[in-house]
């Protein structure tokens, strides 16, 4: 019989974890320590320690619950357009609304030195880009895609230009942009390639 595990640790764990993400939002990664966590929400050092024993352990998961979900219902049934505003309005409603955008920052700053925190931002990645993925593979199917379409580079340039936006150039995100962003996309995916262009 497999056993059951005691939901006063559940609750103590979340308690904890929730206090740390909100030193992350309100002072940044160096603030979050079994101490400050301690004295935030009560729980002993010693039963800290015990759940995380290294401080880059209570770190990360903090950062890991902040990190958005799976997605619902992904829609891969429309045009390649609409499934992608779907998608990336998705994404830019996680940085735009969630504490997710609050802390990325700090979770790639980490994952430069931290071995964990990389494995952490990687697989979230591999997760939005197995999403993003989907969208054309269903594209391609409907025959929208040409056929040298750079897909791995449309999947990456997606992804990434939502998160250089808003958290490298410090930009907005809005509905404007995220049209024009899809729309640039959709035309790599479908459009004549440069090389056999006019002259």
């Amino acid at each position: 019989m497999e056993k059951r595990e005691d939901p006063r640790l559940d609750a103590t764990r979340s308690l904890a974890l929730d206090a740390a993400l909100q030193l992350l939002q309100e002072e940044g990664i160096l603030a979050v320590t079994h101490g400050a966590v301690s004295s935030r929400t009560g729980i002993s050092r010693s039963t800290l320690y015990r759940h995380w024993p290294k401080v880059d352990a209570l770190r990360n998961a903090a950062f890991a619950r902040a990190a958005t979900g799976e997605l619902e219902a992904q829609p891969t049934d429309g045009t390649m357009k609409a499934d992608l505003m779907w998608m990336l309005g998705y994404l830019v409603k996680a940085l735009n609304e969630t504490p997710w955008g609050k802390i990325a920052p700090q979770v790639i700053g980490a994952a430069a030195t931290d071995e964990e925190t990389r494995a952490l931002l990687n697989k979230w990645m591999e997760d939005r880009g197995k999403n993003v993925a989907s969208v054309f593979a269903a594209a391609k199917e409907r025959g929208e895609l040409r056929d040298d379409a750079p897909v791995q580079h449309l999947i990456e340039t997606a992804i990434a230009g939502p998160y250089f936006r808003k958290l490298v150039a410090g930009r907005e995100l809005d509905q404007a942009w995220l049209e024009t962003h899809v729309d640039m996309i959709c035309f790599q995916a479908t459009g004549m390639p440069k090389s056999q262009g006019s002259t």
